[in-house]
């Protein structure tokens, strides 16, 4: 995994460099740098707009007591864009323009999620020094006190007086 993420790095870095100097030698030096500038400062201002949007939604969200998210994985999408954008080069700013767009990131973390419950359907664990597979949630009902377990309850708190 390393090796790839490696790889990656890697040749994004060269395609940056390659892309640089050919839209350096069609425009001129200080046009590609310029231009490289203005994408990070035009990007950051609208990773700023739409993460402010972002969360409001995800505060509304929360006021009609429903999840946000979808506001969640979309933040973090913002947070990848706005890196994407501030980093000099074409590839990697035209990408995190992809991810401004609300239509398409609005897909991407709907598609995250979608992925992300099932496998939170299919998920099982094994209890340590058994060997056969239990479901997260036992049908029983019945409760293990083993270190770690939940115990629901109610309190009330009554202050000295």
């Amino acid at each position: 995994m390393f090796l790839y993420v490696f790889l990656l790095f890697a040749g994004l870095s060269y395609a940056e460099i390659y892309v640089l100097i050919q839209v350096g030698s069609q425009m001129g030096a200080l046009s590609a740098i310029a231009l490289t500038i203005l994408t990070a400062l035009v990007g950051a201002s609208l990773v700023r707009s739409q993460g402010l949007q972002t969360a409001f939604q995800a505060r509304s969200a929360m006021e009609r007591g429903e999840t946000p998210a979808q506001q969640m994985i979309e933040g973090l999408m913002l947070i990848i864009a706005g890196a994407m954008l501030v980093m000099p080069g074409f590839i990697t700013d035209f990408f995190g323009l992809l991810i401004l767009l609300p239509p398409l990131r609005a897909l991407l973390a709907a598609r995250v999620l979608k992925s992300q419950a099932l496998k939170m359907q299919s998920m099982r664990f094994q209890t340590p020094g058994e060997g056969n597979v239990k479901d997260a949630n036992p049908p029983s009902g019945k409760v293990d006190n083993k270190p770690g377990s939940t115990i629901e309850g109610e309190f009330e708190r009554k202050d000295d007086q």
